[in-house]
């Protein structure tokens, strides 16, 4: 079962503000009152934008760690027993690629946390 986690408020408007940056005008949008306060523009777009995160919030999207890549033969393939070793193209020391949906969005370093892998973001693409 996938853990699940809860974004910090932090976290959220990291988001937000990367909204801003590839979305600067929410085109054809309503943009909603904030109740009980007047709103500038900016307080507005991050009201709706945070609606609209929060709306997508429950989706449950596949996430991979991409460790490396090799190529075989066929032949080579059907070869592979127990212990056998798959030698990948890239080095220890080199990020992993994190995929959302089988699309590359950041790179990470591998750690073990409580006897599990995982993965340390260290940059987003």
């Amino acid at each position: 079962m996938a853990q699940r986690t809860v974004l910090k408020r932090e976290e959220l408007d990291a988001l937000l503000e990367r909204v801003h940056v590839d979305f600067p005008t929410i085109p054809n949008a309503e943009l909603p009152d904030l109740p009980g306060e007047e709103c500038d523009a900016e307080k507005q777009r991050r009201a709706y934008c945070r609606e609209q995160l929060a709306a997508l919030g429950n989706i449950e999207m596949e996430v991979r760690v991409e460790l490396g890549k090799t190529s075989m033969l066929l032949k080579d393939a059907a070869m592979l027993r127990s212990g056998s070793v798959v030698v990948l193209d890239r080095n220890v020391s080199e990020p992993v690629n994190v995929l959302v949906n089988g699309k590359m969005i950041a790179r990470g370093e591998l750690i073990v946390v409580d006897g599990k892998f995982s993965v340390r973001i260290v940059e987003f693409v």
